[in-house]
């Protein structure tokens, strides 16, 4: 049997508020490294079984890598239920508030756009925040979250930010003004 090299990662949720925006993030509590000798696949199930026991933990990552394969599981002891924000868990660096006066329409197709400079941004300089699903709460302007994690950027629309009548309104009105000042 090969030897592997396994690392371990150990989150709970926390709530953090950014401007307007209240959202919950994975908090890396623990990090541990291990050197085991086994079948990759029988590892990660052990560790994960060893690990749902702990009732402090929300979620678990487990990285296993050996000669000429890596291989990272993750899983959530308990389910959050939110929104996805990122594929995986990722470390949270920024998030960026698009709000609904900042969009432009795209025509009929439904589609905003948005410029990087129209983006709030705020830091996140705790380390040891993950990204990955999330109960988000929002004022009615803030329409989009940009995710940037060290891993790459999302974009998220924020469902409760506008109820769906007046989205609507607001794209037929943004393709009018849009349309308006393009005559102009």
């Amino acid at each position: 049997m090969p030897q592997l090299d396994v690392r371990i990662k150990r989150f709970t949720r926390e709530s953090i508020n950014v401007s307007d925006v209240k959202l919950t993030v994975l908090k890396l509590i623990e990090e541990e490294e291990r050197h085991i000798y086994g079948d990759p696949l029988d590892v990660v199930a052990k560790i994960l079984e060893e690990e749902s026991k702990n009732q402090n933990l929300d979620y678990v990552m487990v990285e296993v890598q050996g000669q000429g394969f890596k291989n990272i599981t993750g899983e959530g002891l308990r389910r959050s239920g939110g929104i996805l924000l990122y594929p995986k868990p990722a470390q949270l660096k920024k998030i960026g508030i698009v709000r609904v006066q900042t969009l432009k329409s795209t025509g009929d197709s439904g589609y905003y756009r948005f410029k990087e400079d129209e983006i709030e941004w705020f830091n996140i300089d705790d380390e040891k925040m993950y990204v990955y699903d999330s109960y988000v709460e929002a004022s009615q302007d803030v329409i989009f979250l940009v995710i940037d994690t060290s891993d790459g950027r999302s974009i998220t629309r924020v469902q409760r930010s506008l109820p769906p009548q007046q989205s609507y309104q607001l794209q037929s009105q943004q393709g009018r003004l849009n349309e308006s000042s393009a005559s102009s």
